[in-house]
């Protein structure tokens, strides 16, 4: 099976860039429910005008859904899967539960491909994906080599990795930073990149989270040789140019035969030099170097090196070219000490003779007005350029239009399909239950003396060490749930496994799963009880109706989830039992990355928000300077419907963060302790932005 190659389209004119440089399939967004709201995307009508285009030229086009669904936006889900599955596109990528439970059920003509939102790092994750109906999976950027190779050996379903492109420092799917700084989920293409941010930690500042890009064209031969179905280059925000550079590189070693892909590889290499980028890395792929992954001396925005300033005078930059430069072009300073600066747009040039120029020549020098300080030797690099026109790639996709494809705008029966989302045939407690999660063992004993009617526990492999010696009463046993780390490399696995099966035998039949693969630890005949949590991001009824429908008779609402939501939510008795946080520490980035920076102590953005770095085995956790804390909200959540709730001690910036007794306190008083954080109880579900682009 030959691998294709998936190119990123955010606009028409980056869609012919890639058909023309050898792109075999393209993804893209359309206005609504997709990872790069920002991305300039599509409408439905021009998907039907582009598709048949696309597959005249054997293009496959894959369709970008991978932003969660909020509790009120089903029925418009619905429609416009009905919209898809009409136009016959190749494949869907999607990450939120409800979206996999209602194609499966209404549109099983729809190929699913899984995000790497979702966050599936290991095989066990891949198999159950394809229990959901996943047809290929994309793996997480955070894996190497070994790891990819080894779940290609012990999984059926087509895997997709990424072979270029932006990184992220947290894993993709975990992160709650872009969403804790202002509401701008980048679980729903809203990311703002506060990873990009300069911080400062006492005397020491810089860019400690932003990372280099990704570039695997040297690893291209091994990846090659592995069981994978699509390499997958990253960039729907970024003009037609650098996609096309891209794609033509990729293609070339590619279609190497194996005496030509050295010889392949360097002639890639000089195509991507011409491109703007970040400095460029194997990133996980080759046993993660963070040295070589991040880069705290600038905020990654490189871009390819255009010129160096070689005199300041009157207002004017004379500038040394070393590569062509047009009007247009967006320009950042960065000092010989690797310092950035604010990039500016060149509106005009002039000539070393002050003649007007609307395109500078390599090799030569000319002059640029600009306001501003700059300095002698100052490198200028390329960040962006003026926008090409949309008009001559529809003119062309018309005029090659023999039809347009049609499809239904409205899913007929949206009342029936809530009618038919699968509910428990016992009706949930009318009275509230408390759950107390916790890590350490001295909180679990408290916890247990607490009113709690269950104790989630942390299942890492110190916990499960220890209680394995200990002896829990009877009643112990029955309160205790044990709650699956959500990350658990590929390694981990056959011991993790060994773990529930032990304590499944014995008597241990609470669980708390946090990744798609947790459900492999499990059969379905065994008699246990699943519990939904809260990574899996559920906020709304068909996802509530999924986790039931996979076997989890109580789910935890999503960290992120609004008071909007809720009180939506509150009506709609379907699916899985429905728990909410109503204290929490969270880490908002969840990272393989070990940065350098002072455990225990703030590190502040220049509006001054704290936050704390922690390490905990081979990963590594940012806290928000305070806690979640909803307690004076309850009496509101009761009056929603819900009876459900959950105090989370089990992480935070310390071991000393959470002081037990005054939580729990708070929590019957129902007030809370300042400082804290309502996160997005008060916000919209979805930014007003949403509406108008779409990723």
């Amino acid at each position: 099976m030959s691998i294709e190659l998936l190119a990123p389209v955010g606009h028409i004119e980056s869609f012919f860039a890639a058909l023309e440089n050898g792109a075999d399939a393209v993804y893209l967004g359309l206005k609504q429910w997709s990872a790069r709201a920002s991305a300039t995307n599509f409408t439905l009508p021009e998907l039907a005008s582009l598709l048949p285009y696309a597959h005249r030229q054997h293009i496959k086009v894959h369709i970008a859904l991978n932003s969660l669904i909020t509790a009120s936006e089903v029925p418009e889900t619905l429609d416009l899967l009905q919209a898809l599955a009409d136009l016959a596109v190749d494949a869907v990528i999607v990450q939120d539960p409800g979206l996999f439970y209602l194609i499966r059920h209404y549109f099983p003509n729809l190929r699913v491909h899984a995000s790497t939102l979702t966050t599936v790092h290991n095989h066990a994750g891949v198999n159950q994906l394809e229990k959901l109906g996943a047809r290929r999976v994309v793996l997480a950027r955070e894996l190497n080599l070994e790891e990819i190779e080894k779940i290609a050996a012990g999984t059926r379903v087509e895997l997709e990795v990424f072979v270029h492109g932006a990184l992220c420092y947290s894993f993709s799917g975990l992160c709650l930073a872009s969403s804790f700084r202002g509401g701008h989920s980048g679980l729903q293409g809203r990311c703002v990149q506060p990873c990009r941010l300069r911080f400062r930690q006492g005397r020491k500042q810089g860019f400690f989270l932003s990372c280099n890009d990704l570039c695997a064209l040297p690893l291209l031969p091994r990846l090659k040789q592995m069981r994978l179905a699509a390499f997958k280059i990253e960039g729907r925000m970024k003009p037609a140019a650098y996609i096309g550079q891209v794609v033509r590189a990729y293609r070339r070693v590619l279609d190497a035969p194996r005496e030509r892909e050295a010889e392949a590889i360097a002639e890639a290499q000089e195509l991507l030099a011409q491109s703007p980028a970040r400095r460029l890395t194997s990133g996980f792929l080759q046993k993660h170097n963070s040295e070589a992954v991040l880069t705290p001396h600038r905020s990654g925005s490189s871009g390819l090196w255009v010129g160096t300033v070689k005199a300041v005078e009157n207002g004017r930059l004379a500038v040394v070219l070393r590569h062509d430069i047009e009007a247009g072009d967006r320009l950042r300073p960065e000092s010989s000490e690797g310092k950035e600066k604010t990039a500016f747009t060149v509106t005009h040039m002039l000539s070393a003779e002050g003649n007007p120029l609307t395109r500078g020549q390599a090799g030569s020098t000319l002059l640029i007005p600009v306001k501003g300080s700059f300095q002698p030797r100052e490198r200028l690099f390329r960040v962006g350029s003026k926008p090409s026109s949309t008009g001559k790639g529809w003119a062309e996709v018309k005029k090659q239009r023999r039809r347009v494809a049609s499809y239904r705008s409205k899913f007929p029966g949206y009342p029936k399909v809530l009618q038919e989302f699968p509910a428990l045939s016992a009706k949930p407690p009318a009275t509230d239950t408390l759950i107390i999660k916790v890590d350490r063992p001295s909180d679990l004993a408290k916890a247990f003396q607490s009113p709690a009617d269950w104790i989630f526990y942390t299942a890492s492999r110190s916990n499960l060490e220890k209680l394995a010696r200990k002896r829990l009463m009877t009643a112990q046993k029955k309160r205790l749930v044990w709650a699956l780390p959500p990350l658990i490399a590929e390694r981990e696995m056959d011991y993790y496994r060994a773990a529930t099966e032990w304590y499944r035998s014995k008597g241990f039949v609470n669980w708390e799963l946090n990744n798609w693969g947790h459900f492999d630890f499990f059969r379905a005949a065994e008699r246990i009880r699943l519990i939904a949590g809260h990574r899996f991001n559920v906020r709304n009824s068909a996802a509530l109706a999924e986790m039931l429908e996979a076997g989890c008779r109580q789910a935890v609402l999503s960290l992120e989830i609004t008071r909007t939501e809720l009180q939506h939510l509150g009506r709609e008795k379907v699916g899985a039992i429905p728990s909410v946080i109503v204290y929490a520490w969270p880490p908002v980035f969840s990272s393989r990355l070990t940065p350098k920076l002072l455990e225990g102590k703030a590190f502040v953005t220049p509006r001054k928000e704290a936050y704390f770095y922690r390490k905990s085995s081979e990963f590594s956790f940012i806290y928000p300077e305070s806690p979640i804390n909803w307690m004076e909200k309850i009496s509101l959540l009761r009056a929603y419907g819900f009876r459900s709730f959950m105090l989370d001690l089990s992480d935070g910036p310390s071991d000393q963060a959470h002081p037990f007794e005054r939580i729990l306190s708070g929590f019957k008083r129902q007030r809370a302790d300042r400082p804290y954080s309502l996160f997005n109880f008060d916000k919209q579900p979805v930014p007003q932005s949403k509406a108008e682009a779409e990723s």
